[in-house]
């Protein structure tokens, strides 16, 4: 059994890979049993009091010479009796994810409502403890049992960041505008500290995170954030940036400013956002202008 631990946020997760051989039974019965690997991702947003997951815990319904518990290692990496396997092609097997144990220590702690795996995670997380500790939900890689198969198991402190893993993709494009000798602002700009969920459909949910600024030799005293495209000519640029609400410029941009994302349809059409940061002396400004491109998870 492949066992894989992923921590981080959203899909940047780093991996730490970890083997382990199956413990042999009664029921393993030759090359016919097949195995499964379980893959963690961690989406908290801070450490979790209550520990990490170290065993996934369910129950067996409707399958050939399996009955009871199965449970499947995830750290520390230490073999059970109950190690979870299905026969093969064993399509009428039915997998259910009852509880979540930590390393920490003590038992497992019960899904609130506990779920049977498919391919989808649920529309809605499960809860873990009482008062919650945290939420969490579940897919398996297939349910015909043609192959070993994959447990992907995702938590989080916030139940927003278990129901989905699709993270938008960007797309950016940097010009500048000047006038007379006033330099246009020139920091580099990370929007991958912004974290754009969508579920299913490619509908926005929700955006969190801030993208960093670094400022270079010229720096800016304001910025805007604003919902179109397409500003290439100074008078455009200046005219978007006077006519609109301007904040300071600081260490970055926050997700609050891209919050006419939610709800945005990225099937077909991706949603542009211009970032123009000023700088002005004497009355006379230049711009830098960022068009970020959100487009759908791939």
């Amino acid at each position: 059994m492949k066992i894989k631990l992923f921590r981080g946020l959203g899909s940047f997760a780093v991996s730490t890979a970890l083997w382990m051989q199956p413990a042999c039974s009664a029921e393993d019965d030759g090359n016919d049993a097949l195995h499964a690997e379980a893959v963690v991702v961690d989406q908290t947003t801070q450490a979790l009091a209550s520990g990490q997951i170290a065993f996934v815990s369910g129950t067996y319904t409707n399958c050939t010479k399996r009955t009871g518990s199965w449970s499947v290692a995830v750290a520390p990496a230490v073999s059970r009796d109950d190690a979870l396997s299905v026969l093969l092609n064993d399509t009428a097997c039915v997998l259910t994810l009852t509880g979540l144990e930590l390393t920490t220590g003590g038992p497992a702690i019960a899904a609130t409502p506990s779920f049977v795996l498919s391919p989808s995670y649920q529309v809605t997380a499960s809860t873990f403890g009482m008062p919650v500790s945290f939420y969490a939900n579940a897919t398996v890689s297939a349910v015909d049992f043609a192959a070993n198969f994959v447990l992907t198991i995702l938590y989080s402190d916030d139940p927003r960041l278990a129901t989905r893993i699709n993270t938008a993709r960007f797309a950016v494009a940097e010009s500048s505008a000047t006038a007379g000798s006033v330099p246009a602002p020139n920091y580099a700009l990370d929007v991958s500290g912004i974290i754009v969920q969508t579920d299913v459909a490619d509908i926005v949910q929700f955006v969190t995170g801030t993208a960093p600024l670094t400022a270079s030799t010229v720096t800016g005293q304001g910025y805007v954030v604003l919902n179109t495209s397409g500003l290439t000519s100074y008078l455009a640029i200046d005219t978007a940036y006077k006519g609109a609400t301007s904040a300071v410029v600081a260490g970055g941009i926050p997700a609050s400013d891209f919050a006419s994302l939610i709800n945005t349809d990225l099937t077909t059409v991706p949603q542009v956002r211009t970032l123009i940061i000023a700088n002005t002396d004497n009355g006379i400004t230049s711009y830098q202008v960022f068009e970020i491109t959100f487009n759908k998870a791939p």
